[in-house]
């Protein structure tokens, strides 16, 4: 009788400190007890499943101390402000390419330009076609554009494969690129196959001359 009464004593402690319950599971996060099949913890919010944290709603002074709430806040805007900078950077201006274009066709103009007063205060005659040289500059510029952006698509297809990469050296088979790969690809191609055409025509035109 007396160990019975000792077994029920002892019973009577555990359960009154909670140790006769049976326990399913525990957060890994703060070891607060799970209900059975329970994925998310309801005291930190830690997703048993994919490992993540819902951050939900925190009470200043309860959860989270003022300082702490300041600091996090301060921290989102300075990423949410950079975001926005790099897309308005992004979205905004012309491409480099088509800046440097401008910016040579615009330096040539201008030297031959000068080349031209220099060749009309000479008092012998020379053969010099002002109009000339620059259709030949400006065919040069747009031929190296449209080069260049041929070169972009062929490493483009490098990068996706090397299959297709060695097909892209066939330059036929740059045409046929842009319909398997997608993407930025066709601007690409339209890139070079307009600067390719305005070159041509300045060199037309600079023969026609």
């Amino acid at each position: 009788m007396g160990v019975a009464a000792s077994q029920s004593t002892m019973d009577d402690l555990f359960a009154e400190e909670g140790l006769d319950r049976e326990v399913h599971a525990y957060c890994p996060s703060c070891n607060n007890e799970l209900k059975p099949g329970a994925v998310l913890c309801t005291n930190c919010g830690f997703n048993i499943s994919t490992g993540e944290v819902l951050d939900g709603h925190k009470v200043v002074g309860v959860d989270i101390d003022k300082g702490t709430m300041a600091l996090n806040k301060a921290e989102r805007d300075i990423a949410a402000a950079k975001k926005a900078q790099a897309d308005l950077i992004g979205k905004a201006g012309m491409p480099p390419w088509m800046l440097a274009l401008v910016l040579f066709i615009l330096g040539s103009a201008v030297s031959i330009a000068v080349l031209a007063v220099n060749a009309s205060r000479r008092e012998e005659a020379i053969a010099f076609n002002p109009m000339q040289m620059f259709m030949n500059l400006g065919g040069a510029a747009f031929l190296l554009v449209s080069i260049g952006a041929l070169l972009s698509l062929v490493a483009l297809a490098f990068r996706t494969d090397r299959t297709q990469g060695l097909l892209s050296l066939t330059i036929i088979y740059l045409f046929v690129f842009p319909f398997r790969y997608g993407k930025g690809s066709w601007k690409i191609l339209a890139v070079a196959l307009v600067c390719g055409g305005i070159a041509g025509a300045f060199f037309a035109g600079a023969s026609s001359m």
